[in-house]
């Protein structure tokens, strides 16, 4: 039968379900316990990012509106120059150098030139302009149909290679004094520090186009409406070049021109956000800190003593039930310390329950040692008694019937000596009780005097002794039964041989006893009637195994018990052994 110790070794294939540590636990404990410093700092944080961007909104449309003024301001500027120049070149504009020393008096303009009254430009400090022909542009037609000045949309030169404004004037002989504005010279250059890198100012007209932008050439979409009612506004729109920019429109006098000024949208935890990123920086500082000095706490106060004392755990498991937690109970918390006390309290108990049942178990084993010894010695009696009654028997019969059943008692009083001379009386050793065994029999049988050898060839197990008990009644029997039939007093003259041997498989053991004497079909077990065939027969399903015989090549026989192994355990019946169930 199995032995209740195999239990926890099959239940020790069952895994345990895997548990969060404490100090994941406790942390989330704290992280959570903290949060509300968390969302405070957010609800801060996002109002702060919003005032932000109010007062980036209100400073790019006040930046927008420096622009238009500019730009009004070269747009509005342009007649009364040419006014006061006309004035100043006399009555031939083109005579001279009149028109390059007045354009190196208004830097914000590029070119200025003299158009006749057929539509072609007689003189322009332009070079290449000479020549051209502008009689299909709008200001041209509209001062020749009477207008003093004209002033026209941005439009992209031919020569100058950029877009343009040019603003004409009627001077004297149907000719007409021309100021090119290029609209760059109209763009405010950014020099401030509370807009963010890459802003840019630009100019647009009504139908959306952009002139002196890097991001736009054309701008739609939700502005397109706001131009053509010619207002302005504050608008998020995604450029040419796929980056998320904020714009701020701001229209010109007259509602034909936009100042545009862009800027990259800010990202929440951006630089130039830093100081409403701050109002939740600290929060989360202290967040992250409390959630360190929580981890170093758990560690210091907790973790490490519970390690420590899982390690005591561990040497107690290992049977030092002598070890102290001397570190435990000298600085530990109080808590900890408690838990010290109860293990070490628990350690004595159990070393003194080992100690009481060390002490029961040996008292038994050695009352069982005493029952073997005394029994040993009781079936010696009756072998003395049975040796006494066949010297006052003459029938041969009788005499050879008592020789046999002294031979099984003296058997069975070796075998009561192996058990009560080993240590363990509840399991036995097979290599060294079979090995002592034969060694018995070769001594009990006078072996040595009849030319014999015993031999043993004997594998490790260890068995149950009520499966030792029939096997080695089997082996004292089979070897008797080899000594005294199998080698007849012809044969004599030489050696003979009886071999026991024992090995263990992984579903069987097999036990044989080998013997190289005369064989025959008289010494075979199943044409034997006798009691010795009978008791083998029976030792063997005492052991739950099968018994075979054979003859071997020397002229002997063998006699082979196959018993099975169930869980590793030799001699278990399948049917009477079950596979542990963990405990639920």
């Amino acid at each position: 039968m199995p032995k209740a110790a195999d239990a926890p070794a099959a239940t020790a294939d069952v895994k345990a379900p895997k548990r969060i540590s404490l100090r994941f636990l406790l942390l989330l404990i704290f992280a959570v316990a903290l949060s509300p410093v968390l969302v405070i700092g957010g609800v801060r944080w996002s109002g702060d990012i919003e005032r932000e961007t109010q007062r980036r909104r209100e400073t790019m449309l006040l930046v927008a509106e420096q622009s238009a003024s500019k730009a009004d301001a070269v747009l509005q500027s342009a007649p009364t120059f040419l006014k006061v120049i006309a004035a100043m070149i006399g009555k031939d504009p083109c005579a001279g150098d009149a028109l390059g020393n007045a354009i190196d008096l208004l830097p914000q303009f590029t070119a200025m030139g003299v158009v006749g009254p057929e539509g072609k430009v007689r003189c322009s400090t332009l070079e290449g302009a000479a020549g051209f022909d502008v009689s299909d542009r709008d200001w041209f037609n509209d001062v020749k149909n009477g207008a003093d000045v004209a002033q026209s949309a941005a439009n992209y030169g031919t020569i100058s290679k950029q877009y343009m404004m040019t603003t004409a004037r009627r001077i004297g002989g149907g000719e007409m004094l021309l100021l090119a504005t290029p609209v760059d010279s109209m763009v405010y250059r950014l020099d401030r520090k509370d807009l963010p890198a890459d802003s840019e100012v630009a100019l647009m007209d009504e139908s959306g186009r952009v002139f002196g932008s890097r991001h736009w050439a054309m701008l739609g979409g939700v502005v397109t409406p706001v131009l053509a009612k010619g207002e302005g506004g504050f608008f998020q729109e995604k450029s040419e070049l796929g980056q998320d920019r904020d714009v701020a429109i701001v229209p010109l006098s007259g509602g034909k021109f936009f100042a545009l000024l862009s800027a990259p949208r800010l990202a929440p935890i951006a630089i130039e956000n830093v100081s409403a990123f701050g109002n939740f920086a600290l929060p989360l500082l202290a967040w992250l800190l409390a959630l360190v000095t929580a981890w170093l706490a758990t560690d210091r106060l907790v973790l490490r003593w519970l390690d420590y004392l899982r390690r005591i755990a561990g040497l107690y498991a290992s049977g030092k039930l002598s070890v102290q937690p001397v570190r435990a109970k000298r600085a530990a918390p109080g808590e900890i310390n408690v838990l010290a006390d109860t293990l070490e309290e628990m350690a004595v108990r159990v070393r003194d329950r080992t100690s009481r049942l060390e002490a029961a178990l040996s008292a038994r084993d050695a009352a069982m040692k005493e029952i073997h010894h005394r029994v040993k010695n009781n079936l010696q009696i009756i072998n003395s008694l049975l040796s006494l009654q066949s010297r006052k028997v003459s029938d041969p019969a009788a005499v050879a019937a008592l020789d046999d059943a002294r031979g099984r008692i003296n058997a069975l009083s070796l075998i009561h000596r192996s058990l009560y001379e080993h240590n363990d009386i509840r399991s036995v050793d097979v290599k060294s009780f079979l090995s002592d065994l034969a060694s018995q029999l070769n001594d009990a049988l006078g072996a040595e005097d009849q030319k014999i050898r015993i031999d043993s060839d004997i594998d490790s197990d260890t068995i149950d002794a009520d499966v030792a008990v029939p096997l080695a009644l089997f082996t004292a029997e089979a070897v008797t039964n080899a000594v005294k039939h199998a080698f007849p007093t012809g044969l004599k003259a030489k050696e003979g041989r009886v071999l026991v041997s024992y090995r263990v498989q992984p579903e069987e053991a097999i036990l044989c006893i080998e013997d190289d004497g005369i064989g025959g079909e008289e010494a075979m077990l199943a044409n034997a009637t006798g009691l010795g065939a009978t008791l083998m027969n029976a030792f063997a399903k005492q052991v739950h195994g099968h018994l075979e015989e054979e003859r071997v090549r020397s002229g002997g026989r063998l006699l082979r018990i196959r018993i099975p192994r169930v869980n590793g355990v030799t001699g278990a019946h399948p049917g009477h052994v079950q596979t542990p169930v963990a405990a639920k």
